[in-house]
């Protein structure tokens, strides 16, 4: 009986023995699980946050791609706008020796462009069809200046130093030029109220 009493003895210390390295062993997989859980669900946020962040920077990109060809819509829209501004003003001006105040503005052209060449003989060059005009304005404003009508223009006059090293164009299109480049971001302004 000593020898079955000691058999018992050596089972129920391998049982117990056995239930003790059960208990670990699945406290040991629980761990190692829960390990696996937690580095599982840290790589899943940081792959969740690299990829929010690489949407938010596609996003952006996209957002000035879309402010950038708006831009250059609008750009577009306002150059379209103002060429056809300058066309109507064109046309208007084109047809200005027409108009019954022609020889007062002619006057003015004269006497802006004279002035700024200063005193002494000068050479008026103008379009042949206001020959007769420029004529009169220079012996109305006492200007010695020799008359040339070799321009092509639809109004307005070329004044130059005998030596034709200054030059001061005072014609309809010389001025319709000026207002292009220098009135150019006026006229967006009244255009379009920025």
């Amino acid at each position: 009986m000593a020898y079955e009493n000691l058999l018992k003895s050596v089972e129920e210390n391998a049982g117990e023995r056995e239930q003790e390295i059960r208990t670990r062993a699945r406290a040991a997989v629980r761990a190692i699980v829960e390990a696996a859980e937690a580095r599982a669900a840290d790589l899943q946020q940081t792959s969740l946050d690299e990829t929010k962040k690489a949407a938010l920077i596609e996003r952006n990109k996209l957002m000035y791609l879309v402010r950038v060809e708006e831009k250059k819509q609008l750009i577009m829209r306002k150059e379209a706008i103002f060429s056809q501004a300058i066309t109507m003003a064109e046309q208007r001006l084109f047809s200005l020796r027409t108009d019954p105040s022609y020889p007062e503005i002619f006057k003015k052209l004269a006497q802006e462009a004279s002035g700024a060449i200063g005193t002494g003989k000068c050479h008026v060059h103008v379009d042949k069809r206001d020959e007769s005009l420029c004529r009169d304005t220079l012996a109305g404003m006492n200007l010695p200046a020799v008359m040339i009508p070799d321009l092509t223009t639809a109004g307005g006059l070329v004044i130059t130093n005998p030596d034709e090293t200054v030059t001061i164009s005072n014609t309809v299109e010389s001025r319709l030029e000026r207002i292009k480049e220098h009135r150019k971001l006026e006229i967006y302004s009244i255009l379009f109220g920025g």
